[in-house]
């Protein structure tokens, strides 16, 4: 489901589970559920989270990796993607480990294409 997604944007935004929590109208234990896949999101819900994440509901649904905008206006958000020099440690330590997952996730791809080209 999409509760690692949610948490992963979560935490490249910087925010905590009691900020969105909060925000949300919620408990942090009932937001951790979410995170963890105990609770499916009602449409609403959805939909706030979203907004609070700065991506769309779709990008959350979706299997495909998300854009981040870097340069919103909530929370006083000054920097823009690609320009790692102004995330504190914990964002960049958070980025690089997207980065090697992707790394990853195109050798893995680049493996399944060469065993399709060779089976045809």
């Amino acid at each position: 489901m999409y509760g690692p997604k949610i948490r992963l944007i979560r935490e490249i935004k910087g925010y905590s589970q009691e900020y969105v929590a909060g925000i949300l109208g919620m408990t942090q234990p009932s937001y951790s559920r979410i995170e963890t896949n105990q609770t499916k999101l009602d449409t609403g819900t959805l939909e706030k989270l979203a907004e609070i994440l700065e991506v769309s509901p779709a990008d959350i649904m979706s299997t495909e990796p998300t854009v981040i905008n870097f340069y919103g206006t909530n929370h006083g958000a000054q920097c823009t993607f690609g320009t790692v020099g102004h995330f504190d440690g914990s964002q960049k330590e958070l980025l690089e480990k997207i980065i090697v997952a992707k790394d990853e996730e195109i050798a893995r791809l680049n493996d399944i294409i060469k065993e399709l080209i060779k089976k045809k």
